[in-house]
C-alpha cells in the first residue's frame, strides 16, 4: 500500500537585508526544501519567507503561516533548513512548541513532533537555547564596538536632536533646531514650568519640532532635557565619555535643569528593603504582584496589592519562609545522571557544527568584500593620481568606500570574536541542571532571583500554595529523564536507531 502523500509548507529566513542582497541565503534554503519535500514524495501547500532584523519585533509570514497552520485541516508540518531559521528567539520557539506541530529542520536532519522521545525534545531545546546564547555573544561583541567609538567621543547612535551629522562619526551642531534645544533648557531650569507648558511656550515662540510633529510631546521634551550629550559629553552604558562634539549648553545648565526636575515631578515610591521574591509572582485570583512586608521588625510576609480592587485582604498572606521552601522543592526536582549528561554533550558536538560552518563562510563572504573594497580604494588612487578623475569625485568615494570596510571590518572582528565554545556552554547549562539545589542554598538574594528566572515562569500564588511551570527545557528534567532507562544508541544525525 503506497504511503499516504504529506502536505507540507515551507520556512526560509534570512536575519538581514543584507543577506539578501548577497543571494546568501533565500534561494539556497529554497531549493533545499523543495528537493527535500520532492524526495519525500510530499505536496507543498504554501511557502513563507522572511528577511528582518534580529530587532524588529514580529515576523509578517512567520505569523501568517502559524495563522495558515492553525485553521488547516490537512496539514500540520514544516519544513525548514535548521533551527536557527525558525526559531529567532526563545518566544518564538514557545509559541511553535504550543502547536500540535510536526517540524523537519533538514539541514540537521531531525524530526520533531508531539510523539518525539522526550530525549529528542530535549535535544531541540538545548539546540534554541545554544543558538540563542551564540547570538547574544555576538550582540555583545558589536556593543564593545560601539563602546569603543564612544570612548573615542562619538555619537553611538542617531544625533540627538539640535545636531546633525557631519560624516558616520562627527557631529556638528544644526544651526535651524539647536535654538529650540537651548531655549528649552534655559526656560526649564527656571523651575517654574512644567513640560507640559514648556512645549505650549516654545511653540508659541515659533519653534517647530518637526514637520509632522510642530509642537514636541512631554516625553519627546523630556528625553532633551535629561541628555549629557548637549554639555558635551557621551553617556554610554552608564559610562561617562568625553565627547569630540561642540557643547551645546554648559554644564551648569544642564544641573540647574535637572534640579528643576526633581521639584517638577512627584517623589517616586522607594523600596525599603530588596525581598527575595519581590515582581517574580503574581495573584493568582487578580493578576497583581504580590509585595513584602516586614512583620516585628524581622518576619517577611508576602500579600496582594490589591492595586485592581478584585481581591480580598486575605486572600494571599504568606511568610518567606514558607514560599521559599516550595521555590526550593521545585529547584530540587530538576535532575539529571552522568549518563545522560554525558551523551547529551557527545550531541552537543555534533549538533553545532553546522553553527561553525555557517561562521566560517560568513567570515569567508566577508573577507571578499573587504578585498573588493580594498581594491576599489586601490584602484580609484591611481586613477586621482593620473588626473583621470577629480580631486572631489576621489573624495567622495574615498570616503564612502573606507567607511564601508570599516563596517565590514567590524562584523569580522564581531564573528570572530563570537567563536563560542559551545561544548563549554553545554556543560555549564547542565551543572546548573546537576547543581541547582546546591545553587540556590548557597546563593545570595540575587544570585536566587536570578536562578528562579533562568528555571521557572508563570510564577502565581493562591493562600499559601505557589503555582509555576518550569521554563523548557528544564521541564524535561524536572519530570525526570528515567534514572533506569537505557539510553537509546543514535545514528549520526544524533536520532533513536530502531
Amino acid at each position: 500500500m503506497n504511503k499516504e502523500i504529506q502536505k507540507v509548507v515551507i520556512y526560509a529566513r534570512v536575519s538581514s537585508k543584507e543577506q539578501e542582497k548577497e543571494g546568501f541565503s533565500i534561494p539556497a534554503q529554497l531549493e533545499l526544501l523543495r528537493n527535500y519535500a520532492s524526495v519525500h514524495n510530499m505536496i507543498i501547500l504554501k511557502e513563507f519567507e522572511d528577511v528582518e532584523t534580529a530587532k524588529c519585533q514580529g515576523r509578517t509570514n512567520f505569523n501568517e503561516m502559524l495563522k495558515f497552520l492553525k485553521n488547516s485541516k490537512e496539514c500540520n508540518t514544516i519544513l525548514v533548513e535548521k533551527t536557527d531559521r525558525l526559531y529567532r528567539n526563545l518566544p518564538d520557539y514557545v509559541t511553535v512548541d504550543a502547536l500540535p506541530l510536526e517540524l523537519h529542520f533538514v539541514k540537521e536532519g531531525c524530526i520533531v513532533s508531539p510523539t518525539s522521545h522526550s530525549s529528542e525534545k530535549f535535544m531541540h531545546g538545548i539546540k534554541v537555547l545554544m543558538a540563542r546564547q551564540y547570538v547574544q555573544n555576538l550582540s555583545e561583541e558589536v556593543k564593545k564596538g560601539l563602546t569603543q567609538k564612544a570612548k573615542e567621543g562619538f555619537v553611538t547612535g542617531k544625533q540627538p536632536y539640535g545636531y546633525k551629522k557631519l560624516d558616520k562619526k562627527q557631529c556638528v551642531i544644526d544651526e535651524q533646531t539647536a535654538p529650540y534645544v537651548k531655549r528649552a533648557f534655559e526656560l526649564y531650569a527656571e523651575g517654574n514650568i512644567s513640560l507640559r507648558a514648556l512645549s505650549n511656550r516654545l511653540f508659541e515662540e515659533g519653534f517647530i519640532y518637526k514637520p509632522n510633529t510642530p509642537k514636541a510631546y512631554k516625553t519627546q521634551i523630556e528625553h532633551i532635557l535629561k541628555n549629557k550629550f548637549y554639555y558635551g559629553v557621551i553617556d554610554y552604558m552608564g559610562e561617562i565619555y568625553e565627547g569630540k562634539h561642540e557643547p551645546l549648553i554648559t554644564k551648569d545648565l544642564f544641573d540647574r535643569t535637572q534640579e528643576a526636575f526633581r521639584k517638577d515631578n512627584k517623589p517616586k515610591h522607594m523600596i525599603a528593603k530588596n525581598f527575595l521574591f519581590a515582581g517574580m509572582v503574581k495573584c493568582s485570583k487578580c493578576g497583581c504582584n504580590i509585595s513584602g512586608e516586614i512583620k516585628k521588625g524581622k518576619y517577611i510576609y508576602y500579600s496582594c496589592t490589591g492595586g485592581r480592587g478584585e481581591c480580598e485582604p486575605q486572600h494571599i498572606y504568606i511568610s518567606e519562609a514558607k514560599l521559599e521552601k516550595q521555590l526550593l522543592q521545585a529547584i530540587s526536582n530538576i535532575s539529571i545522571t552522568k549518563e545522560h549528561s554525558d551523551w547529551i554533550l557527545q550531541a552537543l558536538k555534533d549538533s553545532f557544527k553546522d553553527e561553525k560552518a555557517y561562521c566560517e563562510e560568513r567570515l569567508s563572504s566577508l573577507q571578499k568584500q573587504k578585498q573588493i573594497l580594498r581594491d576599489r580604494i586601490d584602484n580609484i588612487y591611481l586613477d586621482k593620481l593620473d588626473k583621470k578623475i577629480s580631486e572631489e569625485f576621489w573624495q567622495e568615494k574615498h570616503n564612502k568606500w573606507t567607511q564601508e570596510l570599516l563596517t565590514i571590518q567590524n562584523n569580522i572582528t564581531a564573528y570572530e570574536k563570537a567563536n563560542i565554545n559551545f561544548i563549554e556552554q553545554g556543560a555549564n547549562f547542565l551543572k546548573i541542571c546537576t547543581d541547582a539545589e546546591d545553587l540556590y542554598k548557597y546563593g545570595d538574594n540575587s544570585e536566587k532571583k536570578q536562578l528562579l528566572n533562568y528555571v521557572l515562569q508563570n510564577l502565581t500564588i493562591e493562600g499559601e500554595n505557589i503555582h509555576y511551570d518550569y521554563k523548557k527545557p528544564f521541564d524535561i528534567f524536572a519530570k525526570g529523564l528515567n534514572r533506569n532507562k537505557k539510553l537509546p544508541r543514535l545514528d549520526s544525525n544524533q536520532q533513536p536507531l530502531g
